[in-house]
Formats: C-alpha cells, sequence, structure tokens
C-alpha cells in the first residue's frame, strides 16, 4: 500500500514527518509519496511561483521532521528519469529495528539493476545493498544485513515534483520516464501534458456517455429490472 501525500507550502508541510511517521508504523504500508504542489488543474489557493515547495525542499522536512537517523545524502534520484524528477531513500523494518540501507548503495554500480524497475526481489535488493561501503568494519556489517533482507522488509520513501507553467524545464521533459496517452493514443510525458498539451487536446471526438438523468426511459427500466429489489 501506497500513501501520497501534495505538500504545501504553509499549509502542511510541517506535517510531513508525522505523516512518514504514521506510515512506518503499518507493515502494510511500503511507500510514502510525497509531492509537492503543482499549480494546475483544480489548485484553487493563491499560486506564487518564487514562493513553492521544491524537492530539496522536501527532502529536507524529511529529515529534520522524522524521528530517525536520516541525512540528506541517503536520498538518491529514481534512476529512470531525470535526476531532478525525484528522489528515493530506502529503509529496511525487521525485528522491530528500522534502518537506512540507501546510504549503503552505490547508485552508479546499480543503475543498470535498479533502473525502469518499481519492484526489487530479495535477490536483487540484496546484490546491490554495500556497493557503496569501503572500510572492512562497514562492509562486515552489511554483508551479515544482506543475509536478512528481503523485499517485503523495505519501506520507501519517494519524492515527486511535476512540472507546471512556472517551472517547466525540457531536459526533465527529454528524460521523463513518467507518460500517460493523449487522445489519439500517443504517449506524452505526464508533465509536457499537463503543462502544455491538455488545454488543447480536445475530448470532443470521443463517446459521450450521457448522465443516468437523460436516459431513455426504457434503458432506465431495464436497469431497473435487473437490479436486487431493495430490502
Amino acid at each position: 500500500m501506497q500513501l501520497t501525500m501534495t505538500i504545501t507550502l504553509g499549509v502542511n508541510d510541517d506535517q510531513v514527518g508525522w505523516v512518514v511517521e504514521s506510515a512506518m508504523r503499518h507493515a502494510h504500508i511500503k511507500v510514502v509519496a510525497l509531492q509537492p504542489v503543482t499549480y494546475s488543474g483544480r489548485y484553487e489557493l493563491s499560486q506564487d511561483p518564487l514562493k513553492r515547495l521544491t524537492l530539496s525542499d522536501c527532502v529536507k522536512a524529511v529529515v529534520n521532521q522524522i524521528n530517525r537517523h536520516s541525512r540528506v545524502s541517503d536520498f538518491k534520484p529514481i534512476p529512470c528519469s531525470h535526476p531532478n524528477c525525484g528522489w528515493i531513500t530506502l529503509f529496511v523494518q525487521r525485528f522491530g529495528l528500522t534502518a537506512n540501507i540507501a546510504r549503503h548503495i552505490d547508485l552508479t554500480q546499480a543503475v543498470d539493476r535498479a533502473a525502469n524497475r518499481t519492484l526489487l526481489n530479495s535477490q536483487e535488493l540484496r546484490s546491490i545493498v554495500g556497493t557503496r561501503d569501503k572500510s572492512l568494519l562497514s562492509r562486515a556489517g552489511v554483508w551479515a544485513g544482506r543475509k536478512l533482507i528481503r523485499s517485503t522488509d523495505i519501506f520507501a520513501i519517494a519524492i515527486k515534483p511535476f512540472m507546471d507553467r512556472f517551472n517547466y524545464d525540457q531536459d526533465r521533459v527529454s528524460a521523463c520516464c513518467h507518460h500517460l496517452l493523449d487522445t489519439r493514443g500517443n504517449p506524452v510525458s505526464f508533465c509536457e501534458y499537463n503543462a502544455i498539451i491538455r488545454q488543447h487536446d480536445a475530448w470532443d471526438t470521443l463517446p459521450f456517455i450521457r448522465p443516468s438523468s437523460e436516459r431513455s426511459p426504457r434503458l432506465t427500466e431495464t436497469h431497473a429490472r435487473r437490479s436486487p429489489a431493495s430490502p
């Protein structure tokens, strides 16, 4: 299960730690996704492009607010996209203990095994943990931990800042790995679609489904006959 939190400066940015800590206390929650607000769609609050949360702001909020030893360097760029498109950190939770394992991963060595993947199995996970450790003592401790790590023990914090007209970056779009389909079935970068294409992508030619109140009485009667009787 994943919890997704949209964060707005001055509204709920002081609650990041509470959300993460609450999620960590439930074994069935494996991911907390933090999304700095995007000035698009149904956003109705004031929009100040100079006063908004950035990706690094969210990282600092996690580090400063959670009651666990964590640091900014524990967050790594998501391998499949541009480095500014999202960062992630990983914890292992087992035997009542919680420890960050992202700091023990060398992203350069692990990128081929982790890119374009949502989940790693236990063997793949063990193969990348410890690739960053140099000292003999650290490697010995991580080696012992690797024997016990399972994919089901992982808890992730992912930060994904989507773009709007104020922070649009073509380099990020060119390296995007989050796509959707436009009304003609073409895959388009999620941020590119919302910032540039959505307002020009007409839905007029798509099938129209009338509200139930406008449907013919015959259809309504047929639906009523097929519906179970009320108690």
